[in-house]
């Protein structure tokens, strides 16, 4: 999984994770560090910032599936980029249109 997705993924759901997790990702993530910066950074082995890693990743990726937070923020993204669109074409009743979708789905 790339990193812009998991980033957007702790986002929505970093809360979630455990602390210790949260940052380990964080500093994975975010901060682009390697295992052995993590590893040293934190006093563990390369093994269990990797261990980790993948636990979280893994816990993030289900969060999703089940809650579909981020599909959803992406695709209201997707719409109001659309309405904006729209309306810099002059085509004041596309915009009206897709905003009263977004309306409908709060």
């Amino acid at each position: 999984m790339d990193s812009v997705k998991v980033c957007l993924l702790l986002d929505f759901y970093g809360q979630l994770l455990t602390e210790r997790t949260r940052d380990i990702l964080e500093l994975r993530f975010q901060e682009d560090m390697s295992l052995a910066e993590i590893a040293e950074d934190l006093s563990i082995s390369r093994q269990a910032a990797h261990d980790a890693i993948h636990r979280g990743v893994s816990s993030l990726t289900e969060y999703e599936e089940k809650l579909k937070l981020v599909e959803r923020f992406t695709q209201q993204k997707k719409t109001i980029n659309s309405a904006f669109t729209a309306l810099e074409e002059h085509n004041e009743e596309r915009a009206k249109e897709l905003l009263a979708t977004l309306v409908e789905e709060l």
